[in-house]
């Protein structure tokens, strides 16, 4: 059997869940079963002795991993009240980032960011690291309104600097190396994906098949992605790849190479027919 804490209205509850009956295991959820509202557990744990890091008056529920830190409850649950700056521990605020901006090279080798300013990093360190740099430049911070798996909408504050800078620079090399039938379609891979993610449904053979897509085109997303961090905003200043699908030689409008401008005429007469057609009735 297996024990979590998370309550009924949540989507922590159906994530564990749903990976542990899968894998034929007894789920223990006390606090489901108890039924406690947020001040009642504060209570609670008191009369036990466990000491936890919140307060009635500011009841904030914090959970935090490697890629991103969540705050909500309390005063928060109202969606017009302004978050304070106390609920924020990763990321500065604009007002309090400094004036100079962070210039930073990422480099990525199939698809996985490996090197920083063309330092070698582990994954783990990596991350950390990127945190610490961009959320010092107040990178990283979302309020947003979501729907939960329940159906329920709700207020939630988020902090992910590194996450919000990687996945950035990675799209924008993908954008470079990747073909433009492979990016329309992991669009929709990626939105799928993320769906079976939000939900905990990572037991599901449809998230094995669009790995084995993402996969296989990752392979080719290898280069160097340099950004600007500044004030809570970060910009893409240029990228590189050996893979590359971009020719300057053949883009340039100082050059002739490339395509064959009377082909290109040729093309234009049938481009957009159906869309004349329809006009012309024809």
């Amino acid at each position: 059997a297996v024990a979590h804490g998370c309550t009924g209205k949540g989507n922590d509850q159906l994530r564990f869940d749903a990976v542990f009956r899968a894998m034929g295991l007894e789920v223990i959820a006390p606090m489901r079963e108890l039924k406690f509202v947020r001040s009642e557990e504060i209570e609670y744990a008191k009369e036990k002795g466990i000491d936890v890091p919140v307060k009635k008056d500011t009841p904030w529920s914090i959970d935090e991993n490697l890629w991103s830190r969540s705050i909500e409850g309390g005063r928060l649950e109202d969606p017009s009240f302004i978050p304070p700056e106390e609920i924020f521990a990763w990321t500065k605020s604009t007002e309090d980032a400094p004036d100079t901006p962070h210039l930073l090279k990422i480099t990525f080798r199939e698809g996985v960011p490996v090197a920083l300013d063309g330092k070698l990093l582990d994954g783990t360190e990596l991350i950390r690291k990127l945190n610490e740099i961009a959320g010092e430049h107040g990178v990283g911070r979302t309020d947003i309104i979501e729907d939960r798996v329940l159906g329920l909408k709700a207020r939630e504050n988020y902090e992910h600097p590194a996450a919000t800078v990687l996945i950035k620079a990675h799209r924008d090399l993908e954008q470079l190396v990747l073909t433009r039938n492979e990016l329309r379609f992991k669009e929709v891979v990626d939105a799928r994906w993320s769906e079976l993610v939000y939900q905990g449904l990572l037991l599901d053979p449809l998230y094995d098949d669009l790995n084995a897509f993402i996969d296989s085109t990752q392979k080719r997303v290898s280069g160097e992605v340099t950004v600007k961090l500044y004030k809570g905003s970060m910009q893409i200043l240029g990228r590189s790849s050996e893979f590359a699908l971009y020719r300057e030689d053949w883009v340039s409008f100082d050059s002739g190479g490339g395509i064959d401008p009377m082909a290109a005429d040729g093309f234009s007469k049938f481009h957009g027919l159906q869309a004349r057609m329809c006009r012309t009735g024809r």
